[in-house]
């Protein structure tokens, strides 16, 4: 299927590793120009230069932390290429800690990330989107948006306020032409999962309780951003696309071991 993302201009927040790097892979191979956004700027330097020869790819140092940060890259981005198309909110981090222990520091910190940075980086593009009536929005959620699994507190937390943000953005930006979805990965092979899927037990209780009995690669997941990014997806909105090979329905019984 031809996604038709020629001319487009995509922005990719944590996109130099494992998910971030997949999707700005695929938008490439589709014909996006793809913007990526970093903490790390060797990371930037490295995605730049082994995807290039795919398309156009540029990358700015980006903190989804700091408003400032999201503030400068937005403007960075217009300045250097007019518009941004497609937006796709994929930076995030986690810790597994039981919820009774939470430290207050570390739970403010992921959901700064997680969800706070997603709000700095539509608010800054938003702005942009409106005025021109036209954007994709795709916010990576998890299959966390809608259940939970105990030891993550924060991520629940912060993986659940996003879905219902996701849909509130649908409904009031709709018609200013802007499509806004999430999509849910379930266990993805990346360096996030690696130390909970490095334990047997829980590795093993994952793949009996999937259907297709097998984790997700990152590739998986860019695929659902592809399409939700493309014009073929226009009247899909406010939704959350699980991309977890059918785990939702047993998750809730599966417990991941504290780190």
């Amino acid at each position: 299927m031809d996604l038709e993302l020629n001319g487009k201009v995509a922005v990719v927040t944590g996109g130099t590793r494992g998910i971030g790097a997949a999707i700005s892979r695929r938008l490439l191979v589709e014909g996006a120009t793809v913007v990526v956004g970093s903490r790390t700027e060797s990371d930037i330097e490295q995605i730049v230069q082994e995807l290039s020869p795919l398309g156009r790819i540029e990358g700015y140092v980006l903190d989804v932390a700091d408003s400032g940060s999201t503030s400068s890259f937005v403007e960075r981005v217009i300045e250097r290429f007019e518009r941004i198309d497609i937006l796709v909110n994929n930076a995030g981090v986690n810790r597994r800690l039981p919820a009774l222990g939470y430290p207050e520091e570390e739970f403010s910190r992921i959901l700064n990330i997680n969800l706070t940075g997603v709000y700095r980086m539509c608010q800054d593009v938003g702005k942009h989107m409106t005025r021109h009536r036209y954007g994709k929005i795709i916010n990576i959620a998890s299959i966390m948006s809608h259940t939970v699994a105990p030891y993550q507190s924060a991520y629940v937390a912060a993986k659940g306020a996003l879905a219902q943000y996701t849909k509130l953005l649908a409904v009031e930006w709709g018609g200013y032409n802007i499509n806004v979805n999430a999509v849910s990965p379930g266990f993805i092979e990346t360096d996030l999962t690696a130390k909970a899927l490095s334990d047997e037990q829980f590795r093993g209780a994952i793949l009996a309780q999937t259907p297709t009995k097998k984790l997700g690669l990152p590739e998986n997941v860019a695929d659902a951003v592809a399409f939700l990014a493309s014009e073929r997806a226009t009247f899909i909105q406010g939704h959350l696309l699980a991309v977890d090979g059918g785990l939702l329905s047993g998750l809730p019984t599966i417990t991941p071991p504290a780190l």
